[in-house]
């Protein structure tokens, strides 16, 4: 069984211009561009490609076609959350018999049980499968995984990892801690989670900027934290404004756009998720500008003061005399 570990790129959704149809030559595509960068895995149907706004259909497309075109490359994780248990089971054997690595399920959501429910949810698709089941601790939208509830999850057979996108760092130490193989979910700290013992990410920024991220991972592999630290420099601006931006951009759609300015499009984001505005995309492209390799496409490519930015974007600003 495939032993998963690195950055996995949590793979947008490419649509044609309408927003609406699936792209399949923009994935193909991606996904290409995403192996050849060195990225060790792809995550099909993430909560960055939106899935939460596709159909069942298209998510089968989705797991189905990148299966076809990796063709054994690098492993996939394909995303098979469903609110009902018996739901979850159907689409993680779907994507068994499609040929991924395994399955990643979100905890019951929108209306959730306790924990002698998310137990039972869980151990129900593990025991169905013989794959693993990548678990996702994201409390924000769903039930949340306490420490004794993982603890007691990674001793079910295939329950052997766990993706946490909790945003809180005692606790990603504390699942580190129980065992099983923890991922990362949580783009502001990310070397500091790998340096931890995360065995890796599932990273939705790994779209835009696939080389920094997979050479990150590689480099705290090696022990080289210093070097590591410092390209995370350049990384970090744009980490940070996905995840806590003036334009109430979600990280959906930042992703999306962020990605088109680094020369791959992808199209719109579905509704009812808003396209970036001028102003939040002269921002983003800012912080792209600080990558060392996949740079925004903009022709400007300029490091300013934040407020600088907003009043250049807004039309405000006047610059000082004899400047």
């Amino acid at each position: 069984m495939t032993q998963l570990r690195g950055i996995f790129a949590a793979m947008c959704t490419p649509f044609e211009d309408d927003g609406e149809t699936i792209d399949p030559g923009r994935y193909r595509a991606h996904i290409d561009d995403m192996i050849e960068a060195g990225l060790h895995g792809l995550v099909l149907c993430s909560g960055t490609g939106e899935y939460a706004y596709l159909r069942d259909d298209e998510r089968a497309f989705l797991i189905r076609e990148g299966v076809r075109h990796v063709d054994g490359r690098v492993p996939m994780i394909a995303q098979t959350t469903a609110l009902s248990t018996a739901d979850c089971i159907a689409k993680a054997r779907a994507a068994e018999d499609c040929g991924v690595a395994a399955v990643m399920v979100m905890p019951p959501f929108l209306e959730p049980p306790g924990e002698r429910g998310v137990f039972h949810h869980y151990e129900a698709i593990a025991r169905a499968i013989s794959i693993p089941v990548v678990m996702y601790n994201v409390p924000q939208q769903a039930a949340p995984l306490s420490v004794d509830l993982y603890r007691r999850l990674i001793e079910v057979e295939n329950l052997d990892y766990v993706k946490d996108s909790s945003g809180d760092f005692p606790a990603l130490q504390n699942l580190i801690a129980c065992g099983g193989g923890v991922f990362n979910g949580t783009d502001p700290y990310a070397p500091h989670a790998l340096m931890a013992g995360c065995i890796g990410m599932i990273w939705g920024a790994a779209n835009f900027m696939p080389q920094e991220c997979a050479r990150l991972y590689d480099l705290i592999a090696d022990g080289e934290h210093g070097e590591a630290l410092a390209l995370w420099e350049g990384m970090r601006a744009v980490c940070s404004w996905l995840w806590g931006n003036g334009h109430e951009v979600d990280y959906m759609s930042g992703v999306k756009e962020a990605t088109r300015l680094s020369g791959r499009d992808m199209g719109p984001p579905r509704k009812p998720l808003p396209i970036v505005p001028d102003p939040a995309q002269q921002e983003l492209r800012m912080a792209l500008s600080k990558l060392p390799v996949n740079r925004s496409k903009a022709e400007r490519q300029v490091w300013r003061d934040w407020q600088e930015e907003r009043d250049r974007a807004t039309g405000s600003y006047s610059p000082a005399a004899g400047s």
